[in-house]
C-alpha cells in the first residue's frame, strides 16, 4: 500500500471522530423538546410581523403567540426531563431561544409600548453577558451553569412583564421596576456562580495534567 493511500487513511480515521459528534448532534435537532425550542424561535418573526398590527385579531394573535412561546420555555425542560431526551444540543439551544426570545421582546415593548430604553438596556446586557458565560462554561466543560429558584422567578416575572406590556395593562411599569432589581441579584448571583465553578473545572483539568506528568516515564 502507497505512503499516500496510508496517509489518506489515516486524515480519514482522524476527521471520523469529529464527523460522528456532528452527526450526533444534527440528529438531536429532531428530539421533540429541541423542535419545542427552534418553535420558540420561529415565533418570534410573526410576533414581530402582529405587534404593531392596529387589527383587533393582529393584537390578540400577537398576545397569544407571546403566551404560547413563553409556555414552551417551560414545556420543552419538562419534556426533556420526562421522555429523557435531554441533549448536549438542547442544553445549549434552550437558553439562546430564551435570550433571543427576551431581548427581541423588550426590544418590541421599548418600540411599541414605551418601556423605558435603560430598563430594555439593562435585560439585555443581563441576558446577553449570562449566555456568553454560559457558553464559555460549555464549551470548556461540556455542561452548562445551572440556575437557581431566584433565577426561575426571574424568568417567570419577565414572562408576566412581557404579556402585561403586550396587552397594554396599567401599572404594569412597576414590576418593570421590580424586575430590574431582580434582574441585578441574579446577575451577581450567577457571575458568583460562574467564577466559582471555572475555578473548580480549572482546578480538575491541573490536577489531571499533574497526575499524567507524574505517570510519565523520564
Amino acid at each position: 500500500m502507497s505512503s499516500t493511500k496510508l496517509k489518506s487513511q489515516e486524515l480519514s480515521s482522524a476527521g471520523s471522530p469529529a464527523r460522528r459528534r456532528r452527526e450526533n448532534i444534527l440528529s438531536q435537532i429532531w428530539l421533540l423538546p429541541n423542535l419545542i425550542s427552534l418553535g420558540r424561535i420561529i415565533l418570534i418573526l410573526p410576533i414581530v410581523y402582529l405587534f404593531n398590527n392596529p387589527s383587533p385579531v393582529a393584537f390578540w394573535a400577537a398576545v397569544s403567540l407571546i403566551f404560547i412561546s413563553y409556555v414552551s420555555d417551560y414545556l420543552d425542560g419538562f419534556l426533556a426531563r420526562w421522555l429523557a431526551q435531554q441533549s448536549k444540543l438542547g442544553k445549549m439551544l434552550d437558553p439562546i431561544a430564551d435570550k433571543v426570545w427576551t431581548m427581541v421582546m423588550v426590544y418590541l415593548l421599548y418600540l411599541y409600548r414605551d418601556l423605558p430604553p435603560w430598563i430594555m438596556i439593562v435585560i439585555i446586557i443581563r441576558d446577553v453577558s449570562i449566555l456568553h458565560a454560559n457558553i464559555r462554561f460549555f464549551i470548556r466543560s461540556g455542561e452548562l451553569i445551572p440556575g437557581d429558584e431566584i433565577g426561575r422567578k426571574y424568568t417567570v416575572l419577565l414572562g408576566l412583564m412581557v404579556l402585561g406590556y403586550a396587552m397594554r395593562l396599567p401599572y404594569i411599569l412597576w414590576l418593570a421596576y421590580f424586575l430590574i432589581v431582580m434582574s441585578g441579584i441574579t446577575w451577581y448571583r450567577y457571575y458568583i456562580k460562574y467564577r466559582a465553578m471555572m475555578n473548580e473545572f480549572d482546578r480538575r483539568t491541573n490536577t489531571v495534567k499533574e497526575v499524567k506528568e507524574v505517570k510519565q516515564p523520564g
